[in-house]
């Protein structure tokens, strides 16, 4: 993978990574601030109203051009039944992402039930510890988010050389 000028690949530990807090930036909260690129995949057909007394939190969306789009070129839509399928992309909006005017935002229902998967993203999660055991490192998913705090992180095993890079 080529390294961006903007920001070096940054190589830490998983525990390193866990430690660090999220910057707000809401790109993982909305499709629409990634223009469509970042995308729920299993949606559940509840869309997680079983957490929230009834209330639709993750929405599918879709984008539009011409009559019925909205400034943005973006719309609610139903659910399909591709949507629950754990490969298929659904672009979405959460209903609890709050945006700040200086751009950043933040979970509604922080404190409140969510689904597992904002909890865990980045840096929580099965596949991590899988990876490492088996490959020695973990590219996190959120590469593809240039605002966030994991942006361009490699995690890697205890001991690993790369560590003296850009840890310390």
């Amino acid at each position: 993978m080529p390294e961006s000028a903007a920001r070096p690949m940054r190589y830490m530990t998983l525990a390193t990574a866990q430690a660090m807090e999220c910057n707000g930036c809401g790109d993982c909260c909305d499709s629409r601030r990634t223009d469509g690129f970042w995308a729920w995949g299993a949606l559940p057909l509840d869309r997680y109203a079983s957490i929230t007394g009834g209330v639709k939190l993750i929405i599918p969306i879709e984008r539009v051009d011409g009559a019925g789009s909205t400034p943005d070129g973006w719309r609610d839509r139903p659910n399909e039944e591709d949507d629950a399928l754990p490969l298929r992309p659904t672009r979405f909006r959460c209903a609890a992402f709050q945006p700040h005017e200086d751009g950043s935002g933040g979970c509604g229902r922080h404190d409140e039930p969510r689904p597992a998967l904002c909890g865990e993203f980045p840096v929580h999660g099965p596949e991590i510890e899988l990876e490492l055991a088996s490959r020695g490192e973990y590219l996190l998913t959120s590469n593809s988010l240039p605002r966030c705090t994991w942006y361009r992180i490699c995690i890697v095993r205890d001991g690993d050389l790369r560590l003296d890079m850009t840890e310390g």
